[in-house]
């Protein structure tokens, strides 16, 4: 990170598997809450194709024409200004949006708003360009053991973090993300360790207050986030080929089971995971450019998801997971099922 002029402020670069961002903003402290969760891809050169500029102060009202909404979501309202876009969150803040979606400018009184949309439209900028250069963002737990990649696919809510946080403890387990890491166009799982979060601060108990920070978002209340680099030297850094698929289903009472199942299943649950991505911020407000009739315009980019969803399913090995209410035994499951597929391999 680095200091500019008054005018300039702070500046951090990232650089997400090729997605460049610079983000300024006017004080140095400001601009860490914001890039915190990316930590990883913090760099300190630029070369960036896309300028974010965070501003604490009140939104230019009174500079914006009058215009109709273009449409709504349940957090903000959208309107076009030619080829501006304006995000009104109902007073709360605005994004601007200009010259074709390289440059945004973010305005807000309150800190947990503004590190929360940056933190989206950071999300929602990798989606896109995910879309556009053969990646796939899957909505699943994803570590590595001993040269694997293992993805355990969750419906949103579903435990990953807690899941995430039990099998950290174990030092044969490496950190790729607790819940979206990317698989390229040559069928490998890339690192993408953000911050561990959960609803229970309780459940945190031992870890350092310097590692811990909490976000009280504009919908789903405060959740609280461990810095990845508190596993900084379990983060895996490699891209992993060998890749094990876990489809999980819960049980309101049982033990947890492990089994194998088929290609068509693993692909059936990845249409949900990756492909329409559902528990992934899809960032519409900033994906739609005319009307709702533009999802129309993802077509394409659904049918190479479709595609890339069909390679993983096929060269993944592929389990289904069933997962009880006992998170302990969850995760002495999978381990214990991990160690005799090692020793199978072996």
């Amino acid at each position: 990170m680095s200091n500019g002029n008054s005018e300039i402020g702070t500046v951090a670069y990232l650089d997400i598997h090729g997605l460049k961002i610079q983000c300024r903003s006017q004080s140095s402290d400001l601009t860490l809450d914001l890039v915190r969760p990316f930590k990883y891809f913090i760099r300190e050169e630029d070369g960036s194709t896309i300028q974010v500029v965070v501003k604490e102060e009140p939104p230019p009202y009174d500079q914006f024409p009058p215009l109709r909404a273009k449409f709504f979501t349940p957090r903000n309202v959208v309107y076009q200004d030619g080829s501006r876009k304006i995000i009104d969150y109902f007073g709360k803040g605005v994004v601007l949006e200009e010259n074709n979606g390289t440059s945004y400018q973010i305005y807000g009184f309150e800190r947990n708003f503004l590190s929360e949309v940056f933190y989206l439209l950071v999300l929602s900028l990798l989606g896109q360009f995910c879309d556009q250069n053969g990646l796939l963002r899957v909505h699943a737990l994803a570590l590595s053991y001993r040269n694997k990649a293992i993805l355990v696919l969750l419906p949103q809510g579903g435990g990953k973090s807690t899941m995430a946080f039990n099998m950290l403890r174990e030092p044969e387990f490496g950190y790729i993300s607790d819940d979206d890491p990317i698989v390229d166009r040559f069928g490998r799982v890339l690192p993408f360790p953000r911050p561990l979060g959960g609803l229970d601060r309780s459940t945190f108990n031992g870890i350092p207050d310097r590692y811990i920070y909490s976000i009280d978002r504009m919908e789903f209340g405060i959740k609280h986030y461990i810095d990845y680099d508190y596993w900084a030297n379990r983060v895996e850094k490699r891209h992993l080929d060998d890749i094990i698929l876990f489809i999980g289903r819960r049980i309101l009472n049982g033990d947890p089971s492990i089994r194998q199942t088929s290609e068509l299943r693993a692909l059936s649950t990845l249409m949900r995971d990756a492909v329409v991505g559902v528990g992934l911020y899809q960032g519409l407000e900033f994906l739609f450019n005319n009307s709702s009739w533009d999802a129309l315009r993802k077509i394409p980019a659904l049918v190479k998801r479709f595609l890339r969803a069909l390679k993983l399913s096929h060269i993944a090995d592929s389990y289904e997971f069933t997962i009880s209410g006992n998170a302990e035994k969850n995760s002495r499951i999978l381990k214990e099922f991990l160690n005799r597929l090692h020793d199978k391999d072996s």
